[in-house]
């Protein structure tokens, strides 16, 4: 399981580096590194999601996930 995930996040990576703006990619590498307890990296994924998209549902609920789990402050507005 742990290979699947290593090269799954590889790929995302790669992809990411072609077109840093795919929040598809984005949102899927952020769930993946929160699946992989990696909730730093997953954090800075889901604020580059709402960089492109300040109303992305998912990427809040990650923020606010990732946020809890990491214990960092939430902002007071966004």
């Amino acid at each position: 399981m742990q290979n699947k995930r290593t090269e799954r996040l590889a790929e995302l990576q790669k992809l990411l580096n072609i077109c840093p703006g795919d929040v598809r990619a984005r949102c899927d590498l952020a769930v993946l590194l929160e699946e992989m307890d990696l909730p730093d990296e997953a954090l800075l994924n889901w604020k580059a999601v709402l960089d492109f998209d300040p109303n992305h549902l998912k990427a809040r609920e990650g923020v606010n996930r990732c946020r809890s789990r990491t214990r960092r402050p939430f902002p007071s507005q966004r």
